[in-house]
């Protein structure tokens, strides 16, 4: 709300995950949600019923590089002994999917053409019918709607190991693995693979760089949801809000941020600040 030509900002200090910010908007408690992860299918389904038309999603910062845990960039990972030199986005989905069988269906030849693709991921969906955000992450930015093979590998959270780091685990002791993890569960045995978003696109590893200028085609993103119905401008505040944060001294809060969290590229900045004014 405006104060003296300032605007007061209210936190919920209880709110702890994007679920809660976002059931206190649905409820009206509150008029933007920051989301670490894209919102579930059931979250947009639950908006559209409430309001009628789409979420506004504004992204205010880029995920992290190799954090374990948070909205870190998703690494692809081989056994060390696979001679891959990188993967599209459509071969990952073919993968994924069980389009794409054996190692000679993405390109490998030789003896490694016959070779069969072992592959590893998370459970695809929790108890309360949703995703994990990695997953939910994967299926929106890699399968595009396609499901995940049957014969996944899924790999639990356990005492004293994470799914995430156990994906890379079995990856590492099985030369035809392929998973999808975090840099931050890196491990002998096992190595990333570079990307190109299409056919003919460059390769680029995942790296800080790479990934603070969004270059790497896994790069992810943190937003601020807020209801703006077609055709209408924010609630002044609002936006407001929005622009100080994706402003240059908001980015630079961003940036000195402990979670590892990125300031968005200046274009991918101005083209947010576009969503807004």
């Amino acid at each position: 709300r405006a104060l003296r030509g300032r605007i007061a900002v209210e936190v919920d200090a209880h709110a702890r995950l994007a679920a809660d910010g976002f059931r206190a908007l649905l409820a009206g408690r509150a008029n933007c949600a920051l989301f670490v992860r894209e919102p579930f299918p059931s979250e947009e389904a639950a908006f559209r019923a409430r309001f009628g038309h789409a979420p506004l999603l504004v992204p205010v910062a880029l995920g992290s590089f190799a954090t374990r845990g948070g909205t870190h960039a998703i690494a692809i990972w081989v056994n060390d002994a696979n001679p891959v030199r990188g993967l599209t986005l459509a071969q990952l989905r073919a993968a994924f999917s069980g389009r794409a069988a054996t190692w000679g269906d993405l390109g490998l030849k030789g003896a490694w053409a016959r070779r069969p693709i072992h592959l590893y991921g998370m459970v695809p969906t929790r108890s309360s019918g949703d995703p994990p955000g990695v997953v939910n992450y994967v299926e929106r930015r890699v399968m595009a709607g396609a499901p995940f093979r049957r014969d996944l590998a899924q790999q639990v959270d356990r005492p004293g190991e994470q799914a995430l780091a156990a994906i890379v685990r079995k990856v590492a002791h099985d030369p035809d693995g392929l998973g999808y993890s975090g840099f931050g569960y890196a491990r002998s045995g096992a190595r990333t693979v570079p990307l190109a978003l299409k056919t003919g696109a460059p390769l680029v590893g995942g790296s800080p760089a790479t990934v603070a200028d969004a270059a790497y085609p896994l790069t992810r993103r943190i937003y601020v949801l807020v209801d703006r119905p077609p055709g209408r401008p924010l609630q002044p505040g609002l936006g407001r809000f929005l622009l100080q944060a994706l402003s240059p001294a908001g980015q630079a809060a961003v940036a000195a941020d402990p979670e590892g969290f990125l300031p968005l590229p200046a274009a991918e900045a101005a083209k947010a600040r576009a969503l807004v004014q």
